[in-house]
């Protein structure tokens, strides 16, 4: 079997069953752990991840189409890894700690209620991203297109205004030492 199809699985790990299958698409996985799978040269159209383990899975040359991550734990994976053909991601609720969007192109990308510590998006296309309550502890935005996305309910967000396209970026004043970090200002 190559292609699997509007399917629910539950509570597997990723295991020599699923290891044949190059293709999900509509499928739902629910409580699932791939933690370090290596899911290589695999092709995902409009599935959900659902309170699965991630963590430091494989995704070289993989294809992530319309994909919603919801409740997951998804530290350092290396989307940047990925086919970059047709993808795009929503996640919702997740841990994306150490992961890398390096180079990646996510214009119009929703990330909701996520921790994005240590992320790093250097030179990443985020135009019109909405981060909405995420954690941004020691992310690096370097050569960031940065225009129209908005940070307004996120925290600790720290990049340089000077190194990343920001017109129209939306932030809320709180957020304003983040974004003076480097000229070591003391704001009151």
């Amino acid at each position: 079997m190559d292609e699997l199809v509007e399917q629910t699985i539950s509570k597997v790990s990723f295991n020599s069953e699923l290891q044949q299958i190059k293709e999900f698409y509509k499928c739902t996985f629910e409580y699932c752990d791939f933690q370090n799978a290596a899911l290589v040269d695999l092709i995902f159209t409009d599935c959900e991840f659902k309170s699965c383990n991630l963590s430091n899975i494989k995704l070289k040359g993989t294809q992530l189409d319309h994909i919603l991550f919801q409740d997951c734990k998804m530290l350092g994976i290396q989307f940047n890894e990925c086919s970059s053909f047709s993808f795009h991601i929503e996640v919702k609720n997740s841990m994306l700690d150490y992961a890398s969007f390096f180079e990646r192109n996510m214009k119009k990308f929703k990330f909701e209620q996520c921790s994005l510590q240590h992320v790093d998006f250097e030179k990443a296309n985020l135009q019109q991203v909405i981060f909405k309550d995420c954690d941004f502890l020691r992310a690096r935005f370097e050569q960031c297109n940065l225009e129209g996305c908005d940070f307004r309910t996120s925290m600790n967000i720290q990049l340089d205004p000077e190194t990343n396209r920001m017109k129209k970026s939306k932030f809320e004043s709180e957020q304003l030492p983040g974004l003076l970090a480097k000229y070591q200002l003391l704001i009151d």
